[in-house]
C-alpha cells in the first residue's frame, strides 16, 4: 500500500518538478494577463468563456478567442520597449501604433485543444510569435535602413588577430529586464551597441538581442553567436526599465577594434545572460 501511494505521488509530482526545472532555464516573464517567453520569442495567454445559451459551443469558442486576444494585447502592452519606455507608453503617444499592434496580435494561434472546466466554462491557450511583422511595428523605424553605414563610435586599439563571431554579455547578477530594443553602453553612457547599429532586416527577423539563462545556453546558440563569441561581463544596468547594460570601456574598445566585429553587431549576433 505504501509503495502504491508513493508511486501515485511520484506520478503527480515528477511532471510538476520537470515543468519547474524547465521554467527555471527559460527567460519567461509573467506580464499582466499572460507571459512572454523571450528566449523562444513568444507571447502566451489564455482565453476563458462562460457557457451561454446563445451560439452554443461555437459561440463559446469565439468568446474565448476574443478574451484571449484581449489578454495578449494586455500582455504586449506590459513589455519593455526601451530602457525608458514600455510598449504601452509607446501606444499612448501614437494612435497608428495602437491599430497596428491590435492587427498583429490577431495573428495568434491556438495551442492544444479547448479545455472544458467543471463549471461549464471553456479555456483556450494561445500564443503569438514575436516575428518580423510584430517587430516591424515596434522597432522597424528605430533600426537603420539597410544600406546605411554603421556609425563607428570609437576605437583606440590596434586591430588584433582575434575575429569574434558574436557577443555574449553576462548580466546575470544585475536584475536586467528583457526588452525589445536594449542597448550596451560604456561607463560614460556612450552607446556601444543598440538599434542604431543593426541591419533592419536582421533586427526584424531575430530581434536586437537574444536572452538566455546561462553561459552554457548562450554558447549553445551557435546559429546566433557563432563558434567564437566575445564574452564580457556587464557592470550595471541603466534606465527606468533597467534594460540597458554597461560594460567596461576596455571591452567596448575591443569590440570595436576590428571591422569584422561591426558586421556581427549589424547582424544582431548578441545575447544577454539574465539571472
Amino acid at each position: 500500500m505504501r509503495a502504491s501511494i508513493f508511486g501515485r505521488l511520484s506520478a503527480l509530482l515528477l511532471p510538476l518538478l520537470f515543468l519547474a526545472l524547465q521554467g527555471a532555464t527559460q527567460v519567461v516573464q509573467e506580464l499582466n494577463a499572460g507571459s512572454v517567453d523571450w528566449q523562444q520569442r513568444v507571447v502566451r495567454a489564455k482565453g476563458i468563456a462562460q457557457p451561454s445559451p446563445v451560439g452554443g459551443r461555437a459561440g463559446q469558442i469565439r468568446a474565448a478567442r476574443m478574451d484571449a486576444l484581449r489578454n495578449i494585447l494586455d500582455t504586449v502592452e506590459g513589455m519593455v520597449l526601451t530602457a525608458e519606455t514600455t510598449v504601452e507608453d509607446f501606444m499612448i503617444k501614437n494612435d497608428r501604433i495602437v491599430s497596428e499592434i491590435r492587427g498583429v496580435c490577431r495573428n495568434f494561434r491556438e495551442v492544444g485543444e479547448p479545455v472544458y472546466i467543471s463549471d461549464g466554462s471553456l479555456e483556450l491557450t494561445v500564443e503569438m510569435i514575436l516575428g518580423p511583422e510584430f517587430n516591424d511595428v515596434l522597432i522597424g523605424d528605430m533600426a537603420y535602413a539597410q544600406g546605411e553605414p554603421v556609425p563607428v563610435q570609437y576605437s583606440d586599439l590596434e586591430p588584433g588577430s582575434a575575429v569574434y563571431t558574436g557577443l555574449i554579455v553576462d548580466c546575470s547578477e544585475l536584475g536586467v529586464r528583457p526588452a525589445m530594443a536594449p542597448r550596451i553602453l560604456d561607463a560614460s553612457g556612450a552607446e556601444i551597441y543598440g538599434n542604431s547599429w543593426v541591419d533592419r532586416e536582421w533586427a526584424l527577423r531575430y530581434g536586437i538581442v537574444g536572452y538566455v539563462r546561462s553561459l552554457e545556453q548562450a554558447r549553445g546558440e551557435t546559429e546566433r553567436v557563432g563558434e567564437n563569441p566575445l564574452l564580457v561581463r556587464a557592470t550595471a544596468n541603466q534606465g527606468r526599465q533597467q534594460s540597458d547594460v554597461v560594460i567596461p570601456d576596455e571591452d567596448g574598445k575591443v569590440l570595436h577594434a576590428l571591422s569584422e566585429n561591426l558586421k556581427f553587431l549589424s547582424e544582431c549576433r548578441v545575447i544577454f545572460i539574465l539571472g
